[in-house]
């Protein structure tokens, strides 16, 4: 029996990187092959105009998101659970609220950073009070040992793995 993994990224619409690499992701055939794989696309916005802006049709899509990955992760019991949260804005608030709510039902979450930007939010309100919260007890991914300073403070090494982006071979 193959494990189980809960996918919870961003894949597009809108196009932007860490869609794109949610894309990869979620059309891997390793990865599809290797574990049972099973996707929530984190995104609430449906276009780039979007990003970023908060509005009653994000706020029904998020807590219609909150629903969807709880009756998943009680249907699979998955092994696993991989998030791609932002660093910092308002997407970060709702990645923290979907984080913490897993790990409430004792799931093993890994959390990959597409971006930096804790090192520079770390003293605005909220955020001194979400980011210890949001990297204890996880394991976390980066694209570049150069991108450890940006976490340094919250996350030990031993708990950071790098994985540079690939992207598929296209011939």
């Amino acid at each position: 029996m193959k494990p189980s993994i809960l996918f919870i990224l961003h894949m597009p619409p809108p196009v932007h990187g860490a869609a794109m690499m949610g894309k990869y992701i979620h059309d891997s055939k390793m990865i599809n092959e290797t574990f049972d794989c099973h996707y929530i696309n984190l995104a609430t916005a449906k276009d780039i105009k979007d990003i970023g802006k908060v509005g009653l049709k994000k706020l029904i899509s998020f807590l219609e998101m909150l629903k969807s990955i709880r009756k998943m992760v009680k249907q699979i019991k998955t092994q696993l659970v991989y998030v791609t949260p932002n660093s910092h804005g308002i997407a970060l608030y709702k990645e923290f609220v979907i984080v913490q709510m897993l790990k409430g039902m004792g799931c093993k979450v890994v959390i990959h950073f597409h971006n930096q930007g804790v090192k520079t939010f770390q003293d605005h309100w909220p955020n001194k009070w979400i980011y210890p919260r949001l990297f204890k007890g996880v394991k976390v991914i980066l694209l570049s040992e150069a991108l450890y300073e940006d976490v340094e403070k919250y996350v030990d090494r031993q708990n950071v793995l790098i994985c540079p982006n690939g992207i598929p071979d296209i011939n």
